[in-house]
């Protein structure tokens, strides 16, 4: 039982830690919405939080290949069950902006570490990730069916001080994983191929991400539908990620901007939400081959994999700075403007990573 649980764990943690995440996730816009919020000042919220988590990746991951990966999962999941908890007394923009930056600074502190205990311990990327996605499938269609956001708070903490409970007890210690500088811009050197395709595609996807719930709401979902659009795009992950795990990393990252940007275009062409729902597994499939091809490709090529993992999550949420700002600016000309200027980052992207 205690292998059984040790082996189990990390799959357990990714599962109730995406979970937790989209479920308040998806109606953050919504809420600021209520609070008189613009489309503008809505991307900027989005932007706040993406920069915490920026600043967070990148730190911790480094220092999780330097002093180890457990400590950093502990920590960091508890601190993320606080501070989600701490979304109950967000009762304007003030104290919502305050919160949303806190949860990135929370929820940055323990994925590249997570990500880069399951490799070395000769586990699957691909079926960890396929968790993931499972888990913000179940997330959004459970965020639909209740709907409230106050509820949504309390269950997403408990999510995460259960996956902490999880990762104090079951979790391995593991020794300092290198003798490194902290600094070292070898990495980015070394990768920066994959960081900046990533980047662009990345930007122009925030951008549709921070409105995507605005423009659904426009086509006519409710929120129910809104879940369940959602959950298509991550249900699709779980079935497309473990399949894809066999094909050479640098072939999974050209298909994943190829046809996101085909995705992004047909988005733009849409006129109702009902014409989106097919589309959804398009998505999943150009998502479950980029991210998953980048993580392949990061792994094989640094043994830096922590610190290479964090550079990746924080470009990441660099791109969730850009792209909302981005999405704000071309917003202005209407919902398909966003979807067709993340097409042309994306292909842009696809691009410098070929040549």
């Amino acid at each position: 039982m205690g292998r059984k649980s040790n082996l189990l764990s990390p799959y357990i943690i990714q599962f109730a830690s995406s979970f937790a995440i989209v479920s308040v996730l998806i109606f953050i816009p919504l809420l600021a919405q209520s609070y008189g919020a613009s489309s503008p000042t809505v991307g900027i919220l989005v932007a706040t939080y993406q920069g915490m988590i920026f600043l967070s990746s990148a730190l911790f991951g480094r220092w999780s290949d330097l002093k180890g990966r457990k400590q950093f999962v502990v920590f960091g999941l508890l601190v993320a069950a606080l501070v989600f908890f701490a979304h109950h007394w967000a009762k304007n923009m003030t104290t919502l902006f305050l919160v949303r930056g806190l949860a990135g600074l929370a929820v940055g502190i323990f994925p590249a570490a997570i990500i880069a205990y399951v490799y070395e311990q000769n586990s699957k990327l691909g079926l960890f990730t396929a968790i993931g996605s499972l888990g913000w499938g179940i997330g959004s269609v459970f965020a639909g069916l209740v709907g409230v956001e106050t509820r949504l708070f309390t269950y997403s903490a408990l999510l995460y001080f259960g996956s902490f409970l999880f990762a104090l007890i079951f979790l391995k210690p593991t020794r300092r994983h290198i003798e490194q500088p902290f600094f070292n811009w070898q990495i980015i050197k070394r990768n920066w191929r994959v960081y900046l395709s990533f980047f662009l595609r990345h930007s122009g996807a925030f951008g549709i991400w921070a409105i995507f719930p605005l423009f659904l709401a426009h086509l006519g979902a409710s929120k129910l539908w809104i879940g369940i659009i959602y959950s298509i795009n991550a249900f699709g992950q779980f079935f497309f990620m473990p399949h894809l795990e066999r094909i050479n990393s640098n072939k999974l990252i050209q298909l994943g901007l190829y046809f996101s940007t085909a995705t992004f275009l047909i988005f733009g062409l849409c006129r109702n939400f009902w014409q989106i729902l097919p589309f959804q597994i398009l998505l999943a499939f150009s998502w479950s081959c980029l991210y998953l091809g980048s993580l392949k490709y990061l792994m094989e090529h640094n043994e830096e994999h922590s610190t290479a993992i964090g550079v990746f999550n924080s470009i990441s949420s660099l791109a969730g700075i850009i792209g909302p700002l981005l999405g704000g600016l071309t917003g202005a000309f209407g919902y398909p403007a966003v979807m067709f200027s993340a097409a042309i980052l994306t292909i842009a992207g696809a691009l410098i990573f070929k040549f």
